[in-house]
């Protein structure tokens, strides 16, 4: 995308227009966006969320105040380092704007052009398009033909993500090395259904209409997906084949392309009626018209082999254009002269039936006759003393000049020159013919089959993305959430929530899934989720939540946001069950490198993003918070996050804080919010295997104050003891021998990730791969619960004798937990 930004500052509130056009395809999107006295940066922080959705390679900068800080803008976008950008100096007027989209627009109406594309209401909007327009035209006139009317980017209908929410969740990531939720579920099979997918996933709605169909249509495909995922796979990208045919830049080898790409979509409709999918029936019509007219016009055969810029015959079939026809008639009979005198002179051989004289053709000869010195040793004499008729004339071979090679002999005339001077001739005429009249057809196409290709592309697009998500649902265990519209008494309960980007990675081990509610218990409510059981009232709004680092709060808090952008962007989601009042905001306010560019302190960002949560947020939002004011010293940490929970509790809105302030349980100010909860996630210490034990759990009040370094503090082990022990415990455990045995051993059958070298209880070698968790648990398709029966950590090496041991019931596998060293096998023996 090339995007264009108009900045107005007036006492220090911004004001912004933006458009971007994606040239690839030539559909154009605007906005315009104020910010308020009180809310002074709002207009920016929205550009930075649509250049991040929208990805964008090249932004052109226009200021409308001199005074405005250029440097502290684009640190603010992050533009260096990411995007191509320019200042531009220029300031349009309304007349140059209205003429300018009148041109590229084709508008013909008694509306003014700014009327017409619906910006009269938005003038720094119109301003930003006339400019981006300008720009392109002066790099690149091509770009700006055939665009589509600008699509103006209404807030109402989506989500608000404040605070890079999209990157601070990983939705996204800048670092393609790194596993994001958008590589994750994109499970699509065409570059339409990628674009749309994205596109979704980055612009979560509110339109519970539209979020139901999305999951009815996927819900249909849950069963039958791979019969319409292999039809997909050979649609090409038709929504930049149609933008090259309304250039009239598409190749004609790009016609089979289009050609194959409208058969899958032809038997994709097909299926679909067979499906009970409704489907369009004039779409089945058109679509086959289209094939029909494809397949009854060009030799597909031949297109294959011609690019647009290297025409050199005709690839139309005969009846189509009849002066093309003609022309080609010409050449047949001009190179059927030249073949009549081969074919003569190779009867004089008599009745062998062997071509030994051959038609040849050189650029700077035309055409003549070769053989073998030999062959024409044979013929000399009787070639002589004959003559060839063509036409009305008579040409006797006396008068033919023969050129003697040092193998072989050719023969050429003047009849031939003529022959080569007209062939040559209606060979130009032909080319610039068929050049003409294939432009001519793809304007035909244009015309005919451009709404079609349009609405094509749009229906495979919403079935691509429905097979990914119903794909995601089967391959990571997803379910359909149940949103309701939102309301006064807003609520969100999850059982069985995961995140799905660790889940996704099995050195983590099994994730270990939470139940969490927020809002007010409804009437003749069953549900005993663990938020409710630590409050003391009838209504969660927010929770605090505790644990140890590495105990998983960022990941549950990210998986709560994961799961409400995925649902209203119309995914299943990675969870048992979830059932929430739509939301209309989402903040995060999660440490993360992207702060670093905006050249502030940690702490000033921190205050910027909470003073922007407190201006922006309601009854209908969610506001996810991870270690905030870690900045700053402890006391005013305290202070403020004490001051910013009582600040969201009366804003009614829902949030989620992970902290390791423990002192907010003490504050009475904290104490009388009822609906204030406080949770922790447990750690034990296993005194067997002198180690932390995280059980991943939700569990009530904030839990011990003492972990980290005050843990080992406690235990009067200093550091130097600490790192010695570590030393130590890496050259006992035979870890360089496991190594040598690493790249000797299989893998395990059951999973690839899994290496043979030795027993997980001993160091024998490895016999028998056991399931922790039985095979004979698992479903029809290996899963068992919301894992698969042979994920990585629901399998244990083991030698003969062990394994009989599980098996007699002497030895008990609970499986693994997650401790301060990593993954732990726990297990116990009797006797």
């Amino acid at each position: 995308n090339i995007a264009s930004l108009i900045i107005e500052q007036t006492n220090g509130i911004y004001s912004v227009g933006y458009s971007a056009i994606d040239v690839s395809t030539g559909k154009t999107m605007v906005n315009e966006i104020h910010s308020t006295s009180e809310d002074k940066t709002f207009a920016l922080d929205e550009v930075f969320t649509l250049l991040q959705t929208y990805q964008t390679s090249e932004v052109l900068l226009t200021f409308a105040d001199e005074k405005i800080d250029k440097e502290w803008v684009l640190s603010y976008f992050e533009i260096p380092g990411n995007y191509h950008y320019s200042f531009n100096r220029c300031r349009l007027r309304i007349a140059y704007q209205n003429e300018l989209f009148a041109r590229i627009y084709h508008i013909r109406s008694f509306l003014s052009p700014i009327e017409y594309l619906d910006l009269e209401r938005y003038p720094y909007a119109s301003e930003s398009l006339a400019l981006l327009c300008d720009f392109i035209i002066e790099h690149d006139p091509s770009l700006i033909e055939k665009m589509y009317k600008p699509r103006f980017l209404t807030a109402d209908r989506f989500v608000y993500l404040g605070n890079n929410a999209l990157e601070q969740l990983g939705i996204i990531s800048r670092n393609s090395n790194e596993k994001s939720l958008l590589s994750l579920i994109d499970q699509t099979s065409t570059a339409i259904g990628k674009r749309v997918l994205k596109e979704r996933l980055l612009n979560p709605i509110c339109d519970l209409k539209l979020l139901n169909e999305r999951y009815d249509l996927s819900e249909k495909l849950l069963e039958k997906y791979q019969t319409f995922e292999n039809l997909l796979k050979q649609i090409y990208d038709l929504e930049r084949i149609l933008r090259r045919i309304k250039l009239k830049k598409l190749h004609p080898f790009e016609l089979n392309y289009l050609f194959t790409s409208l058969e899958s979509v032809l038997a994709i409709l097909h299926e679909e009626q067979k499906e009970g999918i409704a489907v369009d029936r004039s779409m089945v019509d058109e679509t086959a018209d289209f094939i029909h007219h494809l397949s009854h016009t060009f030799d597909l055969d031949l297109c294959a082999r011609v690019s647009k810029n290297q025409i050199s015959e005709n690839f139309f079939y005969e009846g189509i254009y009849p002066a093309i026809d003609m022309l080609v008639h010409e050449q047949k009979m001009q190179l059927y002269k030249v073949e009549t005198i081969a074919k003569h002179i190779n009867s004089l051989f008599g009745n062998s039936g062997s071509e030994y004289a051959a038609v040849g053709y050189l650029e700077s000869e035309g055409y003549f006759i070769t053989m073998t010195k030999n062959r024409y040793a044979l013929i000399e004499e009787e070639l002589h003393k004959s003559f060839i008729t063509v036409g009305d004339h008579h040409y006797f071979f006396k008068d033919f000049t023969i050129k003697k090679l040092k193998n072989s002999v050719k023969i050429t005339s003047t009849l031939f020159e003529e022959i080569s001077s007209a062939y040559i001739a209606n060979q130009v005429k032909m080319i610039a013919l068929v050049k003409k009249r294939y432009e001519e057809s793809l304007e035909e196409i244009e015309e005919r089959y451009a709404l079609q290709l349009e609405q094509i592309i749009s229906h495979i697009g919403v079935l691509d993305v429905a097979i990914s998500n119903a794909k995601c649902a089967k391959l990571y265990r997803y379910t359909r959430p149940e949103l309701l519209e939102k309301s006064k008494n807003p609520f969100f309960e999850a059982v069985g929530l995961r995140h799905p980007i660790i889940e996704s990675r099995e050195e983590n081990g099994i994730y270990i899934p939470n139940d969490l509610f927020l809002g007010k218990e409804p009437e003749a409510y069953d549900g005993d989720h663990i938020t409710l059981q630590a409050a003391e009232s009838d209504e969660v709004r927010g929770v605090l939540l505790y644990g140890i680092n590495s105990s998983g709060k960022s990941s549950l808090m990210k998986a709560t946001g994961i799961a409400v952008i995925m649902a209203q962007a119309g995914f299943f989601v990675p969870a048992t069950q979830l059932r929430f009042t739509m939301f209309d905001k989402l903040f995060t306010r999660i440490v993360s490198r992207d702060n670093l560019y905006k050249g502030l302190s940690t702490f000033a960002i921190e205050m910027l993003e909470l003073k922007n949560i407190f201006n922006r947020a309601n009854r209908q939002s969610l506001i996810l918070g991870d270690e905030i004011c870690h900045g700053t010293e402890t006391e005013s940490a305290l202070a403020i996050v004490a001051s910013a929970v009582m600040r969201l509790h009366d804003l009614g809105a829902f949030f989620i804080f992970a902290t390791h302030l423990h002192q907010l349980t003490g504050l009475d100010e904290i104490k009388k919010l009822d609906a204030i909860i406080f949770l922790h996630l447990g750690v034990q210490y296993d005194e067997v295997h002198d180690t932390l034990i995280y059980n991943r759990k939700l569990e009530p009040g904030s839990g011990s104050s003492l972990y980290g370094l005050e843990f080992a503090k406690s235990l009067h082990m200093d550091t130097t003891f600490i790192q010695q022990a570590y030393e130590l415990r890496k050259k006992m455990s035979g870890s360089y021998s496991e190594l040598e045995l690493l790249k000797k051993q299989k893998r395990s059958k059951y999973n690839k990730s899994m290496f043979l070298t030795k027993c997980a209880l001993c160091n024998k070698p490895v016999e028998d791969v056991h399931h922790i968790k039985a095979q004979m648990l698992s479903d029809t398709e290996g899963n068992i619960d919301h894992f698969h029966q042979n994920h990585r950590y629901n399998l244990i090496p083991l030698c003969k004798e062990h394994h009989k041991k599980v098996h007699e019931g002497k030895i008990f596998i609970s499986g693994f937990v997650m401790s301060e060293e990593g993954l732990k096998l726990h297990f116990s023996e009797k006797g």
